[in-house]
C-alpha cells in the first residue's frame, strides 16, 4: 500500500517537539554539522539529481509492473512453479520517495498508518502503564552507543521476548537468523542508521497468501523507563527484531493482534514455505515411517528443519544426562547413512548432524558425540570422504535411533522454488485461492450429504514418481484461511478447516456431482479439523488422479482461503470450476393439456386481452397466476417476475405478446417450474435451497461457474439462502434473455454492442 509522505501538522513548533524526544538537530551537531557531513560524502544538489533521475527511472517502468508476479498453475503447459515476488515495482518507489523526501526536508518519517498512540499497541484495552515511543537513537544514546540493525551478525540469542504473549513470533524470528539469505529476504539489505540515509523509515517484506507484501514503518518503538517494552535484542544497540516485530503487528492492524499462535504460521509469512510439525515419541507421536527419506529430500532442498525437547517440569534450560538440554531448539544441518565392517557383516547405521544454537560444548556426549569411541572405527581420511564433518562448536552426531529416544518435535520448513537459496532440487508447488461462500460452496464435512459435494474441488493428477524403488508419489497439501487475525480487533476468529483427498473415477463430471458421494468415501484426509491458520499433511499415493476437496466444520461458514500443493516431481493440480457454458433454453415439449383444450386456452386468452388481442405484464400476471392454480405448489409469480418473462418474447419492444408467443412462453414456464419441482427429492420445504441451484440448471441447458452461481445466489436467494418459485422464475428469465442477447452479438466468442444496443438490451433485462 503505498505510504504517503507525512508531516505532523499539528506539532506547533517542531523544536518542542523534538526536545521531548531528543533534538534531532543537536544529534545531528553532536556527530557533525547535517551541511557539512553532505558536503564532505556528496553535494546535496549533486544527489538530489540522481535521486530525481531514478524517480524519473521508476516512474517510467511503473506501467510496466513487475514481470514475475506469482505465477499461478497454467493449465496449458502444467507449470506449477509457484514464485512469490513483490506485485510492483510500486512499493520500491514509494519507499525510496518517502526516504529522500524526509532527506530533503530534514525530518524523520512519522508513519500515519501505524501511529506511535495507544491504538498500534491494543484494540481491546489500554495500556497498562505510560508508553513512551522512542527511536533507535535516543534508547541506544541512553548507553553511549550509536544503534544498528545488526550487531556483529544476527544470532538468534539476540531475540528476546518481551511483555506481549507472541513467543511464536520470537521463535520464528530466531529461526530464520541463523539463514542470512532468508534473513534479507525479510529485512532488506543496504538499511541501517547511517548518515546520509538514516530518514527514520524502514522497509519489511513478508509473505501474505502467494505474494510478497512491502510494509514500510517509522522506527519509533513502544518503551518503559527507556526500555522496549516487546521483542529486542540483548544488546542495547541492536534493532533488527524489534523492528521485525513492530512491521508484522502492523501487517495484522496492532501489537496484540500477534498474541497467540504456531511458529509455522510466522516461518510462512517470513519465508514462504509449508511448515510440517511432527511429535517424535510419546502418546501423540504421528512420525512417518519413512521420516528417514522424508528428511534426506528435505534436506536437499535445503529446507528449514527444527527439532526440540520438551520442558521438564515446565523448565527450560534443564541439561539432561546425555548432555543435551530440555526446553531448547534445536537445528538439524545434515544426515548421512554409512556401512560399518565387522566380524558380523556390514552394519547400516543412520547418522543425524544436530546443532546447538548456544554454540556451546552443551551436546550430545552419547554414542557418535564428539569424544565417543564409535569414531574410532572411521580414519579420520574416510571420515572427511562421508562427509561426517563437524563444522563449529555445538554441532554433534548421533545415531537416528537415538535421535528418536531422545526428542519430542520435529518441523520442516519446506521452501517455496523463489528461494534465494541455492539447491539443487526444488518443489513444484500449485497454489489456488478460494472461498467458501453460504449457498454456494460452504458445503461443510462430509457427514453433510446435501451440501458437502458443493464445496471447492481440486483436481490432482500424478503421474512422475518418486525416485525411491517404491513406485508411489509424494506430495503436500496446505490450507491456509485468509486474514483472521487481521480481524480479530472486531472479534473475529479462525473457523474449523480441513480437507479431504477422493479418488477421481471417470466416470463422472467434474466437479463431482452429489451422486458420486453417494456411493464413494475420501480416501485420505487430514489428521483432524481445526480452527488453526493453516492445516498441512504429507500423503504417499500410488499413480492416479484424485479430488483435493477443502471444507470447513460446518457448513454455511464463510471464509477465504488459499490452497497449496507441494510435488517433488511433474505433477500438477487443476482447479474444477466449470466454464460458463449454455445450449439452452432447452427446447419446451408442448402442454398435453394446452394441446387438448387449445380452443377453451384460446378464449381465455382472449377474454383476457382485450380487442388488440395482445396482452401486457399486468394482464399476463393475471392470467398466467390463474392457469397456475392446479399446480399443487403453485405460489402467485410477482409482477417483476412476469415482465422479465414477457420481455423474453417481446422482439418490437412493445411490453405484449400475443397469443402463439403466450403458448411458447408458458410452455417453456411448465419445463422450468416442472424441474425445480423435482429437484431434492424428498425435500419437505416449498423452497429450493442455494447449494442445489447448479444442479437445477445444468438439465435446462446452463452450466455455470462459482463466480456466477455466486451472482445468482445473492441476487435471487432469500436471507436463509432458499430460492422462490418466483424468484427461481424471474432467475431462468434473465438467463435465458441474456443468452438471446449474447448469440444475437456474438462474434469470436464475444458480444459486440453499440452504446445504445447495450443500454436498451440492458433494460430490458
Amino acid at each position: 500500500m503505498q505510504q504517503p509522505f507525512y508531516r505532523n501538522s499539528q506539532d506547533k513548533n517542531l523544536q518542542e517537539r523534538n526536545l521531548q524526544e531528543r533534538s534531532f538537530q543537536e544529534r545531528n551537531l553532536q556527530d557533525r554539522s547535517f551541511q557539512d557531513r553532505n558536503l564532505q560524502e556528496r553535494s546535496f544538489q549533486d544527489r538530489n539529481l540522481q535521486d530525481r533521475n531514478f524517480q524519473e527511472r521508476n516512474l517510467q517502468e511503473r506501467g510496466l509492473g513487475f514481470q514475475n508476479n506469482v505465477q499461478e498453475t497454467n493449465l496449458q503447459d502444467r507449470n506449477v512453479l509457484v514464485a512469490a515476488t513483490l506485485t510492483n515495482n510500486s512499493s520500491q518507489q514509494d519507499f525510496d520517495s518517502l526516504r529522500i523526501e524526509c532527506l530533503q526536508n530534514r525530518v524523520l518519517y512519522e508513519d500515519p498508518d501505524f501511529p506511535a498512540s495507544d491504538r498500534s499497541l491494543y484494540f481491546s484495552r489500554l495500556p497498562p502503564y505510560g508508553i513512551k515511543w522512542m527511536r533507535p537513537h535516543d534508547i541506544a544514546g541512553q548507553f553511549g552507543l550509536k544503534p544498528q540493525l545488526f550487531v556483529s551478525g544476527a544470532v538468534r540469542f539476540d531475540v528476546r521476548q518481551g511483555e506481549l504473549g507472541d513467543c511464536w513470533v520470537v521463535a520464528a524470528v530466531a529461526n530464520i537468523s541463523e539463514n542470512p539469505e532468508l534473513l534479507y529476504r525479510l529485512v532488506p539489505r543496504g538499511q541501517g542508521f547511517h548518515d546520509g540515509w538514516y530518514a527514520g523509515v524502514l522497509k519489511f517484506q513478508f509473505w501474505q497468501y502467494g505474494k510478497w507484501t512491502e510494509v514500510i514503518i517509522d522506527d519509533r518503538l513502544p518503551t518503559k523507563n527507556g526500555e522496549p517494552v516487546f521483542i529486542h535484542s540483548g544488546r542495547p544497540n541492536e534493532f533488527w527484531a524489534a523492528l521485525v516485530e513492530k512491521a508484522y503487528a502492523k501487517l495484522h492492524g496492532s501489537y496484540e493482534a500477534l498474541k497467540s499462535g504456531q511458529v509455522r504460521d510466522a516461518l510462512t509469512d517470513f519465508t514462504g514455505g509449508l511448515t510440517e510439525s511432527y511429535r517424535v515419541r510419546g502418546k501423540t507421536a504421528d512420525l512417518p515411517r519413512n521420516a528417514i527419506n522424508i528428511l534426506f529430500k528435505s534436506l536437499e532442498r535445503q529446507s528449514l528443519v527444527g527439532c526440540g525437547i520438551d520442558p521438564i517440569d515446565g523448565t527450560s534450560g534443564r541439561i539432561l544426562s546425555g548432555g543435551l538440554a530440555a526446553g531448547h531448539a534445536y537445528s538439524i544441518t545434515d544426515l548421512r547413512e554409512i556401512r560399518l565392517v565387522s566380524d558380523r557383516g556390514e552394519i547400516p547405521i543412520t547418522l543425524v548432524r544436530i546443532r546447538n544454537p548456544w554454540g556451546t560444548r552443551v551436546e550430545w556426549n552419547g554414542p557418535w558425540g564428539d569424544r565417543s569411541p564409535e569414531w574410532n572405527s572411521i580414519p579420520p581420511e574416510d571420515r572427511e570422504a562421508m562427509g561426517l564433518v563437524f563444522r563449529d562448536d555445538g554441532e554433534f552426531w548421533m545415531d537416528f535411533r537415538d535421535f528418536l529416544e531422545n526428542f519430542d518435535t520435529l518441523d520442516i520448513c519446506n521452501l517455496t522454488p523463489d528461494s534465494p537459496l541455492d539447491t539443487p532440487r526444488r518443489w513444484k508447488v500449485a497454489q489456488f485461492h478460494g472461498r467458501w461462500q453460504k449457498g454456494i460452496s460452504s458445503g461443510g464435512r462430509p457427514v453433510m450429504r446435501e451440501t458437502h459435494w458443493t464445496n471447492p474441488q481440486y483436481k490432482v493428477t500424478l503421474r512422475d514418481t518418486d525416485e525411491d524403488e517404491d513406485n508411489l508419489c509424494s506430495f503436500i497439501v496446505e490450507l491456509i484461511q485468509k486474514d483472521r487475525r487481521k480481524l480479530k480487533h472486531r472479534g473475529t476468529k479462525n473457523v474449523d478447516i480441513g480437507f479431504l483427498v477422493y479418488k477421481y473415477s471417470k466416470e463422472y463430471p467434474m466437479p463431482l456431482p452429489r451422486a458420486y458421494f453417494n456411493l464413494f468415501g475420501f480416501v485420505e484426509r487430514c489428521d483432524y479439523f481445526s480452527n488453526t491458520r493453516q492445516i498441512v499433511k504429507r500423503f504417499l499415493m500410488e499413480p492416479g488422479d484424485y479430488v483435493v476437496i477443502p471444507c470447513t466444520y460446518e457448513a454455511h461458514v464463510e471464509a477465504d482461503f488459499l490452497l497449496r500443493v507441494f510435488f517433488e516431481n511433474d505433477n500438477f493440480t487443476v482447479p474444477t470450476d466449470e466454464a460458463a457454458e449454455f445450449t439452452g433454453p432447452v427446447p419446451p415439449t408442448i402442454d398435453p393439456t394446452v394441446k387438448e383444450g387449445e380452443e377453451k386456452f384460446k378464449r381465455f386468452f382472449y377474454e383476457s386481452s382485450g380487442e388488440d388481442m395482445m396482452i401486457d405484464c399486468y394482464e399476463f400476471r393475471r392470467l398466467i397466476n390463474t392457469a397456475l392454480k392446479s399446480d399443487p405448489n403453485h405460489q402467485d409469480l410477482g409482477i417483476d417476475a412476469c415482465k422479465a418473462l414477457l420481455a423474453i418474447f417481446d422482439e418490437d419492444c412493445s411490453g405484449k405478446l400475443g397469443f402463439f408467443e403466450f403458448i411458447q412462453l408458458w410452455n417453456m414456464i411448465k419445463l422450468w417450474m416442472t424441474t425445480y419441482n423435482n429437484a431434492e427429492p424428498g425435500r419437505t420445504q416449498l423452497k429450493l435451497s442455494a447449494y442445489q441451484l447448479r444442479t437445477v440448471l445444468q438439465p435446462l441447458g446452463f452450466k455455470f461457474n462459482s463466480k456466477v452461481l455466486s451472482a445468482l445466489v445473492l441476487r435471487y436467494s432469500d436471507e436463509q439462502y432458499q430460492i422462490s418459485i418466483d424468484s427461481f422464475i424471474m432467475c431462468m428469465a434473465r438467463i435465458t434473455q441474456l443468452t438471446k442477447i449474447f448469440k444475437a452479438h456474438q462474434q469470436n466468442g464475444k458480444a459486440v454492442f453499440s452504446v445504445d444496443e447495450w443500454l436498451q438490451q440492458g433494460l430490458l433485462i
